[in-house]
This record gives C-alpha cells, structure tokens and sequence, in this order.
C-alpha cells in the first residue's frame, strides 16, 4: 500500500480505533479502485459487499426517491468512509456514491470488514453509531424541513436526537404543561388540537417528517396545543437545551425555528385531511399550485345522507341513470387536459363550445388550469359548478359527470362509476375503463361538480373543424371540378378494361374472331392514351391548384396569427406554434389530393358493384360479406389512430420547443458546459416521441395487416362462390375473368377509400390544432371598425386604477391600482426592484397587454376604444430583449416602413451613435444581421434597436433598459444624442443604472406592483425612502 494511502486510512475515522496489531493484518485485505468523473462506487438498493475509505478526489452521496430525484447527503472526501452501516445491517446500500471527480478508494469485502469489527468492540460502536447518524440524516434530508441545514449543524443536531414511541391515542404533548423536547415524527400521524368550551378543535396534522412542541420552547411558554398519536408513532425528541444551545451556536436552526412562528398566528381551525377521515370534505386552500377550491362547508351535514352533493336549489343530485357514453375531446397541448374536460362537460349539457372559448374563461397558462378557474369559467358559460374535495367513501353518490384531479397533474372526466370500475374520459388517452381501486389511489380527491342551468342556453358555440378550409376550396371549385370530371372519365374507362377482356375470353377466343380482336385492340389503344392524358392533365391542374392555395392559406395564417394578441403567445410554446403551422400544408394535401382520390375511389367501387351485379348478384352478394369487417376497422381507426396521432403530434411539439430552446439557448449552454446535459434532455424527449412514433406505426401496419387479411379472405369466398358458378353454367368463363378483375378494382377502391379514412385520422388532428388559431378572438375583436384611429398623438398618458395579473382571478397581482398623469413632452423614469412589474406597465402602455382593472388614456381617450396598431406606429419602443430581423441594417432600422427613407435611417443611426460602427462594416448599411447574417454584439443590437424606435419621430418613447449593455461612454453619447430627440416627447425610461435617469421630470418608485414614491431626484434623495436606499446601493454612500 501506498505511503500517503497508510496515512490516509489511519487518520479515517473508522480505523482510528483500530490497534497497530489488526491494522497490520488488514493492510493486506486492502484492493485500490481507481473511478473517472461520474462513476457511480456504490448504488441505492444494490446488495452491499464492501466497504471503502476515500483517498483521493471527491464524490458526492445521494438519497435517490423514487421519483428519480436526487437528494444531496453529504460530500465524501479523503479519509472519508462509506458501506460500513449496510455491512453491520447485512443489508443493502441505503444511498448511492458519485464520483464528483477522478477518485481512488481502497476497497474491503464485507466478510473481512465484519470479522474485523467483531475483533474491536470499540470498532463496533463507532459502527452501529455511524449507521444510526447516517439513517436519521439521510431521512431528515428526505422527509424533514430540517433536510436544508447544512452539513455541520445537521450532524450536531443528529448527536442530540433520542428515539421516543407512542401508542396510538396516547398524548404525546399535553395543553398547559411546561415546556419539554421539541419532536420529529419518524413514522405514523398525529394530531394537534386545543380544548374550546368542552370541545377540540384540531390545529394541525402531522405526517412522517413533521415536527412539533418548538413553540413553547421559543416563546419560554408553557404547551399552547395538546399532540396526539392518531396511530402508532416512532418519534425523535431533542431536549430543550440542546434546542436552545443549537440556536445559540447556528444561525440557520435559529432561522428555520423563526420562521415557524408564522404558522402559529392564525386561530382558525385546521381541515381533515383525507387521510385522518372518510367524511367529505370541504373546499379547502390549494394543496397543487393548480388545485384551488371554494369557501369552507361544514362536513358534518353530509353524515348519513343519500344525497349529500345536493344544495338548497336541488342542485348537484346524482344523477336517474347512468351514462354509458361521453362525447370525447382531444386535449390539443398537454396544458389543455382541463379545458378539454370542461368541453366535455358543455358537450353532455347540450352546447358544443369551443376550446378556445373555453381555455378563455379558465385563463389556461403553461401550467395549466386550476379547479377553482374550471368552476369560475363553467359558472361563466351558465352552468351550475361546485370545487370540493371528496372522500371514498362518497364517491358512488357524485352527481356525474365530474372532473376530477389525476395523478397530481391532470384532469379526467368521470362518467360512470360501479363496484368493481369507473369510466373516464381522458383527454391524452381517449375514454378507459379503470379498475376502481387503480382510480382511487390516483385520484386525489379533488373534483368539480356540474349541473345543468337555464343561463347554459346562450352559451356560445364554436365552428365546425372545417369552416376555415371550405371557403379556400371553394376559390379554386372550378380547378376541382375539372379534376373531379377527368377522374371520373378515367374510372369509367378503366371499368371497361374487364368487359374487354370478357369479350376477348369469350368469343374472340371461342370464335377465332380476328376482326373483334383488332377492334378491341384499337378500343383499348384509344383507352389508354386518353387516360394518360388525362391522368397528366389531372396531376397539371392539382399541381397548379396546391402552389395558389398554399399561398393563400400562408397569407391567411400569417394574418390570422399576427392579429392574435401577446397572451396567446405567452401561453403557449414555440414549438407547438410551429408544429400548427406545418399541419397546414398537411391538412391542404389531404383536403386536395387525398380528397380527389376519396371520390375517385368512391367511383371506381360504386361503377365496379354495378358491374359486379350486372354479371352476378350472388358473386356480388359474396364479395360484400366482408362489409362488416371493414366497417370495423374504421371505427378502430376513429377510436384507436386518432389518438394515437394526437398523442405524437403533442410529442412532437414539444421536441419541437426543446430544439428550439437549444439553439436559442447555444450560448448559455456553451457557457455552462451542459452539451451532454442538455444532450441527455433531448434524447430523453426524443425517445417519447420515438415511443409514441413506434406504437403508432406499429398498430398501423398491424391495421394493415388485418386489411390484407380481409382481403385474402373475401378473394377465398369469390373463388369458391365463383367457381361454383361457372361449374353450374350460371357464369361464363369470360364472365368469371371479367368479375375477377371487377373485384381487382373493388377491392383497390377500398384500399384507397380505407387509406384515405385513416389520413383522415391524422388530419382531424391537425384541425384541430389549427382551429386553436382560427378560433382564438383577434386583438381587440373581430369587428375593428368601432375602433378610433389614431392620426397624430400629442404624448399625454394616463392612468386611472390600472391593476394587472397573468391568469385568472386567483393569479397575483403584478400591478395593483397604479394611478398618474403623464404630461406630454415631459420624462418619466419607473424604478424600482426587479420583479416590481416595470417592464409589464410598460407592456400595457403600448398596449402589448390589457389591464385586468382600471383605464389607460391617450390625449384623454380609453386605449382600448383606439386601434392599437394606430398607437404603437406612434410609440417608438424598444424592449429588453432586441431582436435583429434577416435583413439589412437599414431595413431592420426602418423595419415596418415598406419603403425605407435612407436620410431617415442614417440620422436614427447617428442619434443612437450606431453610425460609426456601421460605416466599418464591409457593406455598411447593406449588412445583412440576423440569423443568416453577421452577429453583432449587445451594445451594437441596443444601438440599432434604439435608431429603429426612433427611425419614425414617434411623439411617444418607451425605453426599457435600453442602454444597459452599452459602455459608459456609448452611453453618455447615446444620453446626449437622445436629450436633444427627447424635447418634446413623452418619454418612459426603466433603467436599473439610477444615475442615467436623474435628469428626468418625475421618477416614479414602485414596490411590488405599487407606486411607493414619485418626485424628482433631488426631492426622492431628500425624502430619503426606498429611491435613496436603492441610489445609495449603487453608488456606496
């Protein structure tokens, strides 16, 4: 063994008890392992057969939960040891060992470790020890608010800690005792509760990792609450001293004591949880970022009741019969799974409202949907709806259907509910039946409850998935009904192709007549030519058809999608928007080619049934037997395919935005060293578009498969059936040839007719997702007429009582009652913290965003009754993020301007002294920038921005940071440039660097949303508030 490795191993803390004697006789025993960078040592839950010592390098130990999160234990370094507590157990590993650079250890097999600590008692206890520490630490990281003190005061904390045991209904705290240890419940529940007027009204639940009895430790009070044992428990006590030396030596055990306190000063009395009571429950505080209830309901009035959901209108009883069928609806984003049942719920009620209107109502975000705004916007659309949470055993008495909280992150209709099962629809999976055990350990008891209203009558009701592709198909009808005429012309000239070939078997054959053969010859010469030259002429005018109605459904989303406003884009991802607009060419190849080749094959099958039946009824007869089977497999392909095809087209979207985020991001993941990271990130979201992508193909070629089956079987029946006749003199031998081919034809028309239902499939998707943008309220409404235009502004802005806050009603407010007048001509700086909503006031001035409450004005006009577009053309704005078009600098100056003033562009350059780095570029204003182009830096990006805001003489700036990345002295040119431009405009600046901002004629402080000061520099430094703190920040005084 290494010299330094000896050292090592006897300063260890393991082997310090070890005598010189069975030290000698273990350095043997000893094995070197040398490990890279990211080796796991030692795996969570692998059999544990060593121990090691660390002796160079660091690693990391992890407490992995089954959710896969990584739980930080501690960090390993040389002398540390691992593996000695598993061993003594016998057990398996309890965490698991990364390697956080290149290591080496020194590794012992179990039986020699443990023949060792046998030998050394005092080995022994240091092992048994350690084992206990590393279990109590490693379940107070898991389980414990305990879990974020650092290593060190976790470790003395630990020292202090003894194990305690109560029996179920034993009190553990009694009211009005002196005060004692402070308790971390390990395993089993426990109540606390106080007695008012000879009743309990219970404080608090406590679970696994809880802890309790602080209070009267902190306050030097006796108890205030009495704690039960609601089962049996296994507890950690520490003593009140140790509690109060712990506060004395570790400010952050002080700290996380402290923040308690808050959790005390409410007197109102805690809800049951589901787990201490069968009983219904009341409409609580959100347990799920996105689960929020209604007011509180006394629980005792459901006991005994048939009807407990009922309320004093006879509304919400369950319901005379039992529903065997809901009309389902796909979710189109993963976002959208509550509003999808929401549309399910208007569908059972009678009104088909649309998905956009009602992801409106429920203010759907990124992160979905909360109950509370699924009842507020059922309650909109004139339904009867009620939030609670439900227990078990009232499960079977729900007023169905209802939506119900899945999983912890997803809502499901529930429709039908028995002893043994449930019905769900769901909008990711299409309608299950579930075991109802499954159903009741994933439900979370969270559910709305519906009933139908009068009011529900005048709920809107969406358009039909293919009204926006019918008026373009109707500009080019005439293109199509020429296609549609040759099509037909061309299935009617291949019918003939069997009468032919019955003509040749049956008499040219039979009668040697050469003359007939000739003339048949020049009949189908003649056919064929002119089915060709149909047949191109056909693919010409489709051809011609596609690339015009390709522009026109471009032009027509463009325009739809730029009318759209900002919250649309806010609330959904990159790639989701991206993967509608490529549907389109998809749903325009269906509707145009797929179409036509759904009528020719409707053509070419009924022409060659008629055929059929003309030579055979019976064969005929026969050959429809199979009818049945297909119709099958066009309601699997409804049920089965289009989900599927929903399922990857989500998937899809978000490998999409995943892409996207890595190339917008390059930088910053450049910057971190995370390409392998990030690598693992979109491999993982790959590999769920792969799986989607691989049962998908998978069950269709399973579908084919089935498809050829049907076909070899109904080819089985002609042939016995056909045979048969011809033996029997009932069908010529001609006859029996002509209906072969007839059957060729049929059979091919279906296949196509069966193809083109399953691309059908795929395309009721896609519209579906497209109808997001069509059915989505344009910016200001469809009807712009009733709104003002806007020629010339004079600058004044005001502002009476504007509050602001993304979401729904339960959402934070951003801004709240912000009020001022902004004179025209005048400057006007918000400061203030970041996350105060500066940059959202801005965002509503320029009417990117519409306040929730209160007016805006310009020159005494309500913002909302002027054309917005009007507006900002009279706003130069320029945002913290300036984005550079693919284009040239002077275009990206004079960006929206159709044809650039070149005088006007050079004078916006030199005021944002941008003009000279311009000129040392090869082309000057003639570069192109953007993602084709050069890259230019963020001060050069901040320049060309501000010459774009200020390119149209706008009576209106809004600056946001918009010096921020520039150098202090292209800054104080820009600064002097722009005072000179800024004479008689309204000016808004934001800027974080305060002295950029002391000229101006009112700065106006927010704090959280509000205004907290207005004034002038001199006179905020004077007033010596939050201005002068956050001046004093920056400039050190």
């Amino acid at each position: 063994m290494k010299v330094n490795n000896s050292e090592i191993l006897r300063r260890s803390s393991v082997f310090r008890f070890v005598s010189d004697e069975h030290f000698g006789a273990i350095e043997p025993l000893l094995e070197e392992e040398h490990h890279e960078f990211g080796d796991v040592i030692v795996k969570q839950d692998d059999p544990a057969d060593s121990f090691y010592v660390l002796t160079r390098g660091r690693a990391r130990a992890l407490k992995i939960k089954p959710d896969g999160e990584e739980i930080p234990l501690g960090v390993l370094k040389p002398g540390d040891s691992f593996g000695e507590a598993a061993l003594a157990e016998g057990g398996t590993r309890n965490a698991t060992v990364r390697c956080s650079t290149g290591v080496d250890v020194l590794r012992i097999d179990r039986d020699d470790f443990l023949e060792l600590v046998g030998r050394v008692p005092e080995l022994k206890q240091f092992v048994e020890t350690t084992g206990r520490n590393r279990a109590l630490q490693s379940f107070l990281y898991q389980f414990s608010n305990f879990g974020r003190l650092p290593i060190a005061v976790l470790r003395n904390m630990i020292d202090s800690l003894k194990p305690v045991t109560f029996e179920k209904g034993k009190l553990i705290i009694r009211e009005g005792d002196d005060a004692g240890p402070l308790y971390i419940l390990q395993k089993g529940r426990a109540r606390a509760f106080i007695g008012v007027d000879g009743t309990e009204r219970n404080l608090a639940f406590y679970r696994e990792g809880d802890f309790f009895g602080e209070l009267s430790i902190l306050n030097s009070s006796p108890r205030a609450a009495s704690v039960q044992a609601f089962s049996d428990c296994e507890l950690l006590s520490l003593e009140a001293t140790a509690v109060r030396d712990l506060r004395r030596r570790f400010p952050e055990f002080d700290k996380l004591l402290i923040e308690r306190l808050a959790l005390y000063q409410a007197k109102t009395e805690a809800r049951i949880p589901l787990d201490f009571t069968t009983e219904l429950l009341p409409a609580e505080t959100q347990v799920h970022d996105k689960v929020e209830l209604d007011s509180e309901q006394p629980p005792a009035e459901t006991e005994g009741k048939e009807e407990p959901f009922k309320d004093e209108r006879g509304l919400f009883r369950k319901r005379g019969r039992r529903i065997r069928k809901i009309d389902h609806i796909l979710q189109i984003d993963e976002m959208d799974c509550g509003a999808a049942c929401l549309g399910m719920i208007c569908r059972y009620f009678g009104r088909k409202v649309s998905l956009a209107r009602i992801r409106q109502l429920c203010h759907t975000a990124t992160d979905g949907t909360s109950l509370k705004a699924l009842s507020r916007a059922a309650t909109e659309l004139g339904l009867a709806a009620r939030a609670l949470k439900i227990s078990l055993r009232n499960l079977p008495l729900m007023p169905l259907p209802a939506i119900v909280h899945w999983e912890g992150n997803h809502w499901i209709v529930l429709y039908d509910v028995d002893a043994q099962s449930v019905r769900v629809a769901d909008p990711a999976r299409g309608l299950r039946k579930l075991p109802r055990r499954e159903f009741e350990a994933k439900w979370t008891g969270y559910a709305a409850l519906f009933d139908y209203t009068p009011a529900f009558e005048q709920a809107p009701e969406g358009k039909g998935t293919l009204a926006w592709v019918l008026p373009f198909l109707a500009r080019f009808k005439v293109i199509l009904l020429q296609v549609l005429g040759l099509a037909v012309a061309v299935s009617v000239l291949q019918l003939l192709f069997p009468v032919f070939t019955q003509m040749v078997v049956d008499r040219v054959i039979v009668e040697n007549d050469v003359g007939l053969l000739k003339t048949i010859l020049l009949g189908l010469i003649a056919a064929i030519v002119f089915v060709q030259l149909s047949t191109l002429a056909q693919e010409y005018l489709l051809a011609f058809a596609t690339v015009r109605l390709d522009t026109v459904v471009l032009d027509f989303l463009s325009r739809k999608l730029l009318s759209l406003p900002m919250t649309y884009f806010t609330s959904r991802r990159t790639g989701d928007i991206q993967r509608r607009l490529d549907g389109a060419r998809q749903v325009r190849q269906f509707a145009v080619q797929q179409g036509v080749g759904a009528l020719l094959a409707a053509v070419f099958l009924v022409g060659a049934l008629i055929l059929m039946a003309m030579y055979s009824p019976l064969l005929t007869i026969a050959f429809l037997a199979t009818t049945p089977l297909y119709v099958g497999l066009m309601i699997f392909s409804v049920k089965v395919l289009r989900p599927l095809y929903h399922g990857v087209e989500e998937s899809q979207g978000k490998y999409s935005s995943h892409q996207i985020d890595a190339i917008k991001g390059i930088e910053a993941v450049k910057a971190a060293s995370a390409e392998n990271a990030f690598r693992d990130a979109m491999l993982n979201e790959f590999l769920s578009v792969s799986q989607k992508l691989f049962k998908a193909t998978f069950i269709v070629m399973s579908y084919d498969s089935v498809l050829q089956s049907i076909g070899l079987f109904s080819t089985a029946i002609f042939l016995w059936v056909g045979a048969t006749q011809v033996i029997h003199g009932h069908l010529s031998v001609g006859g029996f040839v002509a209906f072969s081919s007839l059957t060729a034809m049929a059979y091919a028309g279906i296949l196509r007719a069966l193809g083109v239902w399953d691309s059908m499939q795929q395309a009721v998707v896609l519209l579906n997702r497209l109808n997001d943008i069509f059915e989505q309220e344009p910016e200001q409404g469809h009807d712009r007429s009733r709104l003002v235009p806007v020629r010339s502004l004079e600058g004044r802005i005001e502002l009476r009582g504007v509050s602001f806050k993304y979401g729904g009603p339960e959402s934070p407010d951003i801004l709240k009652n912000i009020t001022m007048d902004l004179a025209p001509g005048r400057m006007v700086a918000f400061v203030g913290r970041s996350g105060c909503g500066k940059t959202t006031l801005i965002k509503l001035i320029a009417g990117l965003l519409e306040p929730t409450e209160g007016a805006i004005f310009f020159d005494n006009i309500d913002l909302k009754t002027l054309n917005y577009r009007d507006v900002r053309r009279h706003i130069g704005t320029v945002l913290q993020e300036n984005h550079m078009f693919n284009d040239t600098i002077a275009r990206n100056i004079s960006f929206g301007d159709p044809e650039p003033d070149l005088d006007r562009v050079l004078a916006a350059a030199q005021a944002a002294a941008a003009h000279d780095f311009i000129m040392r570029l090869p082309l000057g204003y003639e570069t192109k920038i953007g993602e084709s182009g050069l890259s230019l830096s963020g001060g050069q990006k901040q320049r060309i921005a501000i010459a774009r805001a200020i390119y149209s003489n706008p009576p209106v700036l809004i600056f946001d940071e918009a010096t921020s990345a520039l150098d202090t002295e292209s800054e104080r040119a820009i600064q002097d440039n722009l005072g000179r431009l800024m004479a008689g405009r309204t000016t808004i600046v934001i800027a974080h660097r305060l002295s950029t901002i002391r000229e101006a004629h009112s700065i106006v402080v927010l704090e959280q949303g509000s205004v907290a000061e207005i004034g002038t520099h001199d006179e905020l430094m004077a007033q010596r508030g939050l201005y002068y703190y956050l001046s004093s920040q920056q400039l050190g005084i």
